[in-house]
């Protein structure tokens, strides 16, 4: 359906030259729904505005459903069959109501209003009152009134930046629903979130961006398959190494500690299941006591995250929405 390939994008900004976007090609097929992940500023956001004609690019091409290839950048007649959400807030009108949007934006795409098709999206999203102005609305159900307008005409390929961002757990749950029964339709669906939860959840592919740049592109199967399991952190004696691994896993290797100063001179073991974890502490029962600090976690899908944007850990973990989720 949609083939973007070799996408560049940079901006000026404060006389230094930021690359949003670098060699980016993305393939989306009919029915299909990606799960865009990427740290701020990774170009995510400059993605969306690139398909949908919003901002031009330095570089690519861009095909719809196999037709001549057009500029990356450039408008064309695909936007009739795309429907946006851009960093979380939608084009609402708010002194409209959802219906009078709802019409509206259907005129607009040149597309036939379909009650029955509203109606179905109202009830998927719970919205309280269609004929209420949105400007009488909480946030989170002015992003749900814009939500139906950025789907009542039937696109083909809906691109949501930040679709939860406002969204109450029941919120999130409808928004599930919604793209759940969008895509059984054969509609395409690029969803951009922060909350891996969200993404892990309802996309079969993932594509994971990280300073303008491809790091990951694959089934959520793959991305979630995850070689250790858990982590053990360890602060030995003062001046002393840790504590000699068992013969069984002698191939584990230690990360050693910060040498910046900013650490706490901990010694960093992944593990590779439970059964190693308890073969490790069996072995080291009488060590232990010795030893400073223990900590042992599970390793989860933020850690392979934080490992592919190579972004450090203290710094990123609030961008994590789906970590309270």
């Amino acid at each position: 359906m949609l083939d973007l390939q070799q996408a560049g994008k940079t901006y000026r900004r404060a006389g230094q030259s930021i690359r949003a976007l670098d060699d980016f090609s993305l393939r989306v097929q009919a029915g299909e729904i990606v799960g865009l992940l990427g740290p701020n500023g990774s170009g995510k956001t400059t993605l969306v505005k690139l398909v949908t004609g919003l901002c031009g690019a330095d570089q690519g091409q861009l095909r719809w459903r196999g037709g001549d290839a057009l500029p990356a950048g450039q408008a064309g007649p695909h936007l009739r069959e795309i429907g946006v959400i851009l960093e979380g807030r939608g084009a609402a009108y708010e002194r409209l109501s959802t219906l009078e949007n709802a019409r509206y934006f259907c005129g607009l795409r040149e597309a036939r209003f379909d009650r029955a098709h509203f109606d179905q999206l109202a009830a998927l999203l719970e919205i309280p009152d269609v004929r209420a102005p949105v400007r009488q609305f909480s946030t989170g159900n002015k992003l749900r009134a814009a939500l139906l307008g950025a789907l009542i005409h039937k696109p083909a390929l809906a691109l949501l930046d930040e679709p939860t961002l406002g969204l109450d757990l029941l919120g999130v749950e409808r928004l599930q629903a919604l793209v759940r029964h969008g895509a059984q339709q054969g509609m395409a669906f690029v969803l951009s979130s922060h909350d891996l939860h969200f993404i892990e959840r309802l996309c079969g592919r993932i594509v994971c961006i990280a300073q303008g740049r491809k790091v990951f592109d694959g089934p959520r199967q793959s991305f979630v398959q995850l070689e250790h399991h858990y982590q053990l952190r360890l602060q030995p004696p003062a001046g002393e190494a840790p504590p000699a691994l068992p013969l069984a896993l002698a191939g584990l290797r230690w990360q050693a500690p910060d040498t910046t100063g900013h650490g706490d001179g901990s010694w960093t073991l992944p593990l590779r299941s439970h059964a190693e974890t308890c073969l490790l502490l069996t072995a080291w029962q009488h060590e232990l006591p010795r030893c400073r600090g223990l900590e042992l976690r599970r390793v989860d899908l933020r850690d392979h995250y934080l490992g592919l944007v190579g972004a450090d850990a203290s710094r990123a973990e609030p961008q994590l929405e789906g970590e309270a989720a």
